[in-house]
């Protein structure tokens, strides 16, 4: 009990600093400092925890390879490429609220860290028409590259909590299928609101020639996605090949290359990336979530509760979707049902940690987003409850549903 109230301590700390706008890369550094001080970590393991998150290599190259993306990015619109690309797609979909959907749902189908940004310049550019606020930018951009987290076998979210749970993939995919539709139209209704129609004509010849415009004057973003996806190449190699071969096929002088990433790199972004793997750490040498996981547990409350209740707060306290189905399902795993509502049960310890998940402040997507558009935290959020309120409903209808069907 004295682990779970201490996790409720950070949390209360995390979300007062965030309140008083303290910059999100200071808070992820002094929750960690005090994480570790409160769980009575000595200071040796503490530094060792700073420099293992600090030289990482995984960490460092996924720092340097969210640098690449917004060097290239930069690259792309100073030669034309991204806005003839949205100007093509634009003229297919015909109403730039579809383009600005379609992009983070397409790059959302490579589950990597740091996805949220291949798609962020896609969407700004592509939403510049509509006159989109940053935060709904940051929004839309953020929540349809997650629409796919229930369904598809390729993510973390569905095929390790399928192996820890002993529930078939193709279970746990068919239950949550309602959750991915619920999650695309709570997007719609939630992003788009207030929000007019900016209709185009139709395209000039076959909407197959806007589409393949579309792909050209994108194709080394599309390299990217076939390496890291079909050969299993970590991002920054791809990223560092497609922004060099950039500048030197479109003869880029020097002096604009220096302007460019004078302009658009980011210490902000790395420190923020490697705040996340330092609270991220310390939080792993603390032991606090197997221990606030046994607490819960050992409290005797109603399994329906720690089945929502687990996942929720060891995912808003992580940002990881891999932590918290690690953590929290070995725990449920005694307290799933029988009597074929296995998947169903499952279903809603993901969904509650998903949705825990989309406003956890150690989210890499959401952090990365809000520091790309510009975008203020406090209204962000605003934007995230409703939708994300919705689609724990719809789980909680989904298990309804299934009760009684199984009942």
């Amino acid at each position: 009990m004295v682990d779970v109230l201490k996790i409720g301590l950070i949390i209360a700390g995390i979300i007062v600093l965030i309140r008083f706008k303290v910059a999100l890369s200071h808070t992820l550094f002094a929750s960690a400092l005090v994480l570790g001080l409160l769980f009575q970590l000595s200071a040796g393991d503490m530094i060792d925890g700073v420099l293992a998150a600090a030289l990482s290599v995984d960490n460092l190259k996924l720092v340097l390879a969210l640098q690449f993306v917004l060097l290239f990015s930069a690259l792309l619109k100073e030669n034309g490429s991204m806005a003839r690309a949205i100007a093509a797609l634009s003229c297919v979909l015909r109403d730039a609220r579809f383009t600005v959907a379609i992009i983070p749902a397409v790059v959302g189908l490579l589950p990597v860290v740091g996805g949220a940004m291949l798609s962020a310049p896609l969407v700004g550019e592509a939403s510049d028409e509509l006159r989109l606020s940053p935060e709904r930018r940051t929004f839309l951009n953020f929540w349809f590259r997650h629409v796919w987290e229930f369904t598809l076998p390729t993510f973390p979210a569905v095929f390790l909590t399928a192996s820890i749970s002993g529930v078939p993939v193709a279970e746990l995919v068919a239950v949550g299928v309602p959750l991915t539709l619920a999650a695309i139209l709570s997007g719609a209704v939630f992003g788009f609101k207030g929000v007019k129609s900016s209709r185009h004509g139709a395209a000039a010849g076959s909407p197959w020639r806007g589409v393949a415009e579309f792909v050209r004057n994108l194709l080394p973003f599309f390299v990217v996605i076939l390496l890291t996806v079909a050969f299993d190449v970590h991002l920054v190699y791809p990223m560092a090949a497609v922004t060099v071969g950039v500048i030197l096929c479109n003869r880029m002088p020097v002096a604009t290359v220096k302007r460019l990433a004078r302009a658009h790199l980011s210490l902000e972004l790395a420190l923020l990336i490697w705040g996340i793997m330092v609270f991220k750490e310390i939080l792993m040498r603390t032991r606090a979530m197997d221990h606030m996981a046994a607490d819960l547990s050992a409290m005797g409350i109603p399994v329906i509760v720690l089945i929502v209740l687990v996942p929720a707060l060891i995912a808003f306290i992580t940002g990881y979707t891999t932590a918290f189905v690690g953590l929290s399902f070995p725990v449920l795993a005694p307290f799933i049902g029988t009597g074929g509502m296995e998947a169903f049960y499952v279903m809603l310890g993901l969904a509650s940690g998903i949705c825990a998940h989309m406003l956890s402040p150690m989210h890499a997507c959401l952090v990365m987003t809000l520091d790309y558009y510009e975008a203020p935290m406090g209204k962000t959020y605003r934007l995230l409850y409703a939708p994300v309120a919705a689609l724990f409903l719809a789980a909680v209808g989904v298990f309804a549903a299934g009760s009684l069907w199984f009942g």
